[in-house]
């Protein structure tokens, strides 16, 4: 029997030509609908650079896929790519599960420090597990300069965010989470400086039912990307993946404030704010809500000759 295969959308061109971000598996998980029984082939050979939104919606494809699939299997291109999988726990979580074109082994051979820079691909499945993810962050958040009181807002939120990602059992497989800082700004051209990105990824019930839950917001979610646009709204709450309080609202204004955006997806809509707007659009549904945190710091400008 012929696998199917699924396709991605890698830019060829730009500040982001080559980069697996979220938005790039799009067309692998709209093919991941008609899906059912048989094998699956899913084909990374365009991706040069992989960034935590990219692995935490590749991990959520793949569990998608594998819950549906008898064979799935996934053709990562050269060298640097699958070393940086490699070094992400990628292949520890998924290795065993997919079939790849990777010599596991040999990557496993190398040795490899702990920079300091980044959160591994982690899968969690309670809130015991939470603690120690959102203490990496914020080591990674003070290595990069962020003042306590910064640290506590974004890490008080994140942790609400991953809580309420594993609440309930709603997630088949739990949750994922990935952060990376960066010497240089990832998300997209906006000149010189570093960038934090924190991503966390769940298979649960989505935004729009868990607010739909609140009679207080059911007027609210006729739509996944107006249900989205409410949970980013100051003491929004629900029963499940969304926040309980602050929420997403202020880790979203710290963001903003830095230059950076946070972005929500659910269901078929996907919402990023920005401070000053908030962006929404219609996208292959997503099965569960996706967090993305973009937290830059630019560089000082030159003094002037």
């Amino acid at each position: 029997m012929t696998a199917t295969k699924l396709e991605l959308d890698i830019r060829r061109r730009g500040a982001m030509r080559g980069i697996l971000t979220l938005g790039s598996l799009d067309p692998a998980f709209e093919g991941a609908e008609g899906v059912s029984g048989g094998s699956v082939v899913l084909d990374l050979r365009p991706v040069e650079f992989v960034e935590p939104a990219g692995l935490c919606g590749l991990a959520a494809l793949l569990e998608f896929l594998i819950s549906r699939s008898r064979l799935v299997g996934v053709r990562i291109p050269g060298h640097n790519v699958a070393a940086y999988l490699e070094r992400m726990d990628f292949f520890r979580i998924f290795g065993h599960r997919v079939e790849t074109n990777v010599d596991v082994a040999a990557l496993e051979e190398r040795r490899r420090g702990n920079p300091g820079t980044l959160q591994e691909l982690i899968n969690f499945h309670s809130e015991d597990e939470i603690p120690g993810i959102i203490n990496r962050i914020s080591e990674i958040l003070e290595n990069r300069g962020y003042l306590l009181r910064e640290r506590a807002a974004i890490c008080a939120t994140l942790s609400e965010i991953c809580a309420n990602a594993v609440e309930h059992g709603h997630s088949p497989f739990g949750a994922y989470a990935a952060v990376q800082a960066y010497q240089h700004i990832v998300s997209g051209g906006r000149g010189k400086g570093e960038e934090v990105l924190v991503a966390i990824a769940d298979g649960g019930v989505g935004v729009r039912e868990t607010l739909s839950r609140n009679p207080q917001y059911a007027e609210f979610t006729e739509t996944d990307n107006e249900a989205l646009r409410h949970a980013l709204k100051m003491g929004v709450t629900g029963t499940g993946e969304i926040g309980r309080g602050g929420g997403l609202a202020v880790v979203g204004q710290i963001a903003a404030r830095a230059g950076g955006s946070l972005s929500l997806r659910s269901g078929s809509g996907r919402v990023t704010f920005y401070g000053d707007r908030t962006n929404s659009r219609n996208v292959p549904r997503f099965p569960g809500t996706f967090v993305r945190v973009s937290l830059p710091r630019k560089a000082p400008e030159e003094p002037a000759s």
